[in-house]
């Protein structure tokens, strides 16, 4: 039984197995669909700060190099398929004078550039989608700047990201670029200063998909946090032990049946999970030039791959 066990789940992988990668989504072919975009550790320090009305630009690349691949038990798959990529995200925020809400009103645009490597030592590799454009996404934001709470130094930002299916995208492909459906996920982010030198910020996402288009297969909605401890250890550097999580709130469906994966195939969830930590350093200059290096290190993982994630963060206020 335990070797039945064993061979369906991994069967529920190994045909072409499950990925989502950042502010970008990889859509692989498998008994249930992968969630779509998720920014895992993209922004983190002193995340919730910006500095005035005005044009900025920002550029975010990670390099993600799997290990391995989990169920959704957390269980190891015996499987050599791996999913490593690279990819570079566009952003451009304008940050107006126009207030709402007591906070300022702006709009910003993403345009991620992906590149994908798969390998499989032994066995079959998934076909993969030459094209390198993932999903546009738009976004208008409310920013609240040097609020107090508590008497000391509160800033936040509340933002609302439309994911546009216009990446690049072949139905005949098993890895794509792009996720073919819509991501509706609003986010609220925020930080907060002790004194001058300590701070925390974080940044929370709450994410709904639609289906993929054209078809039945509608993946769930799921939570993802962006953490940071943040400390001065030289003038203009800080360093922090920062993080992500992603949590899947909901079974991913077909045709409105949220069993159907779990009476196909007998797997237990569908739910994906990942917890990712390590230490980055920074450079601010004033807020106005941000340069941000991390790492991290993936665990608690669920019915997704497992891996490490170098991150850097460069953005600049013109």
């Amino acid at each position: 039984m335990k070797k039945i066990t064993t061979k369906v789940r991994l069967a529920k992988f190994a045909l072409l197995l499950l990925i989502s990668i950042a502010l970008f989504s990889l859509n692989v072919k498998a008994q249930d669909p992968s969630l779509p975009a998720a920014n895992l550790g993209l922004a983190n320090i002193t995340d919730g700060v910006t500095p005035g009305p005005g044009f900025y630009y920002a550029n975010f690349t990670q390099i993600y190099q799997a290990n391995s691949f989990r169920d959704g038990r957390g269980d190891k798959l015996p499987t050599n398929l791996k999913v490593n990529s690279y990819f570079t995200i566009h952003q451009v925020v304008f940050l107006s004078k126009i207030k709402v809400f007591d906070g300022l009103l702006g709009f910003t645009a993403f345009l991620p550039i992906v590149r994908i490597s798969p390998s499989n030592v032994g066995g079959p590799t998934p076909s993969v989608n030459n094209g390198c454009l993932g999903d546009i996404i738009v976004a208008p934001a409310v920013v609240w700047e040097n609020k107090k709470l508590f008497n000391h130094p509160y800033f936040h930002r509340a933002e609302l990201d439309f994911f546009l299916p216009t990446g690049s995208y072949n139905a005949a492909d098993a890895i794509n670029p792009s996720s073919h459906l819509y991501t509706i996920s609003a986010h609220y982010s925020f930080t907060y200063f002790f004194n001058q030198e300590l701070s925390i910020s974080s940044r929370n996402h709450i994410n709904y998909n639609t289906k993929i288009i054209g078809t039945d297969v509608h993946p769930g909605m799921f939570y993802n946090v962006n953490f940071s401890v943040e400390q001065t250890i030289y003038k203009t550097f800080r360093g922090e032990l920062c993080g992500y999580y992603l949590k899947q709130l909901n079974e991913d469906s077909n045709n409105g049946n949220d069993h159907f994966y779990q009476d196909m195939y007998g797997i237990s969830t569908t739910k994906e999970q990942v917890l990712g930590v390590g230490p980055g350093l920074a450079y601010l200059a004033n807020q106005r030039l941000v340069l941000e290096g991390k790492v991290f290190w993936e665990t608690a993982v669920r019915n997704r791959e497992q891996g490490i994630r170098p991150s850097m963060q460069l953005a600049y206020k013109f």
